[in-house]
């Protein structure tokens, strides 16, 4: 298999994990600060985190609609959180949105422009 090929991989591969991580770290971080665990809201984002890992399965195994489809929703995902930086409060609760904002960013570089992604996505089509 083409270097190229392999590099697209494995970023692939890192970059759904860092994906996958954030959404889990949203989950928590917002149950953590409530006094109670709302089962609604948690099933919501276990669907959501579904979908989520459902999405990167299928970028993975070469769907356009999927690719096309997680640009659309890491951009509307990159601007709520530049959104949330705008709102007046501490600066130990923007973190969160800055790691968002990196790892959305990548996100839609990689699945959008990379090289590395586009090699490994032709190969998996065929």
């Amino acid at each position: 298999m083409d270097e190229l090929i392999q590099t697209g991989k494995k970023r692939t591969i890192l970059l759904s994990i860092s994906i996958l991580l954030v959404s889990l770290t949203t989950i928590y971080l917002y149950h953590s600060a409530q006094d109670s665990i709302e089962t609604k809201k948690l099933v919501q984002q276990i669907v959501r985190f579904a979908f989520t890992l459902g999405l990167l399965f299928a970028i993975y195994y070469g769907k356009n609609w999927a690719r096309i489809l997680a640009i659309i929703l890491f951009s509307l995902a990159l601007l709520g959180a530049l959104f949330g930086l705008a709102v007046p409060g501490d600066c130990a609760n923007k973190i969160p949105l800055l790691v968002m904002i990196f790892i959305y960013g990548l996100g839609i570089f990689h699945f959008g422009f990379a090289q590395s992604f586009k090699a490994f996505f032709h190969s998996q089509q065929y």
